[in-house]
C-alpha cells in the first residue's frame, strides 16, 4: 500500500531537488519552475514503476505539463506501485482575478512568478531506497522543457506528442463545454438587458395628468367670454 507522505519544507530551485534534511530525512522534494515534457514524464513514470517494489520511492504533488496549460495534473501512486497524472484543479493563473477567494493573492505570493502565474511542478517522493530517489529525481529534471519547447507546446505544434492526451481530453471535453455554456449565458444576460433598456426608451416629459397633484388630470383654464357694451 502507498504510505503518506512525510511533512517536509524544503523547496529547490527549478528543476533541481532537495534531500537529507531539507527535505525531511527520507524523502527528496523536486520543484521546477519549467514545463514538463509530457513524453519525457510518461517515460520516466514507466521507468520507475518497473522498479521492484521495495526499492522504489513513492511519488505524489502537483506537475505542470506543457500541453496541458489550464489544469494542474495530480500525481499519486497507486497501491500498485504505479504512478498516474490525471486532471486536476485550474491554476489560479487561468481563473479570472474578480474569482478569487478573499486574500487569495496574498496566500499564494510566495508561488507566482511572472509571466506564468502559480503555474509550477512540486513533486515529493519517499520511502524506498536513497539511491533510487536520487535517480527519479533526477529523471524528473531532465523532463523540464527547453525554451523551443515550451513555445511549441504553447503555439500547438501537432507534432509534439502526449502520452496523456487520451485520458485527458474527457475532462477537457466537459470543461470545455462548461466554458462555453458559461459565456453563452453571459452572453444571453447581456443581450436581455441590453433589450429590457432599449424597450423603456426615452423617458418622456410628464402628462397632464402626471403633472396634476395626486396624478389626476389638471382642470383647463375657464374661459370667460367678454361683455357686450351696451
Amino acid at each position: 500500500a502507498a504510505s503518506s507522505p512525510p511533512s517536509s519544507s524544503g523547496v529547490a530551485a527549478g528543476g533541481e531537488a532537495l534531500e537529507g534534511s531539507e527535505a525531511g530525512g527520507e524523502a527528496r522534494r523536486f520543484h521546477s519552475l519549467l514545463p514538463l515534457h509530457p513524453e519525457r514524464l510518461h517515460a520516466a513514470l514507466e521507468r520507475h514503476a518497473r522498479r521492484a517494489a521495495e526499492s522504489r520511492p513513492t511519488v505524489g504533488g502537483i506537475v505542470w505539463l506543457a500541453s496541458q496549460p489550464k489544469l494542474q495534473g495530480a500525481v499519486r501512486t497507486d497501491e500498485a506501485g504505479g504512478v498516474a497524472v490525471e486532471p486536476g484543479e485550474p491554476w489560479w493563473a487561468c481563473v479570472p482575478r474578480d474569482e478569487w477567494p478573499a486574500g487569495l493573492a496574498e496566500d499564494i505570493a510566495a508561488l507566482w512568478h511572472e509571466p506564468h502565474g502559480d503555474r509550477q511542478s512540486e513533486l515529493l517522493l519517499w520511502g524506498g531506497a536513497a539511491s533510487d530517489r536520487e535517480e527519479l529525481a533526477l529523471a524528473l529534471a531532465a523532463c523540464a522543457c527547453t525554451s523551443a519547447e515550451a513555445e511549441a507546446w504553447a503555439e500547438g505544434d501537432s507534432a509534439l506528442d502526449d502520452p496523456f492526451a487520451a485520458q485527458w481530453a474527457p475532462l477537457l471535453a466537459a470543461t470545455a463545454d462548461e466554458d462555453r455554456n458559461a459565456a453563452i449565458q453571459s452572453d444571453v444576460n447581456q443581450a436581455f438587458k441590453r433589450l429590457t433598456l432599449s424597450s423603456a426608451g426615452p423617458r418622456k416629459p410628464p402628462s397632464a395628468a402626471e403633472a396634476a397633484p395626486g396624478g389626476t388630470k389638471a382642470a383647463a383654464p375657464a374661459f370667460v367670454a367678454p361683455t357686450p357694451r351696451s
